[in-house]
């Protein structure tokens, strides 16, 4: 939904992506889950590596924000 770059420095960076996911489940053999939705931010922490590419240091992930109502 939405990325940040929160730190760049040449050979680091520190990045944050805000999305969500949606899941639900009908059929006729289990019970019915009414969908649902949650919102999280992943933040990574990512290294410059010299043969060309960014690596992935660290990953976390936290619950929200969830976006304001729109009502």
């Amino acid at each position: 939904m939405k990325s940040t770059v929160e730190r760049y420095t040449g050979d680091e960076a520190k990045v944050s992506v805000w999305a969500s996911s949606t899941f639900g489940l009908t059929g006729e053999t289990v019970e019915e889950i009414s969908p649902s939705t949650s919102w999280y931010t992943t933040t990574v922490d990512l290294r410059w590596q010299q043969w060309g590419g960014w690596q992935a240091t660290e990953l976390q992930m936290s619950d929200g924000p969830e976006p304001a109502s729109s009502r």
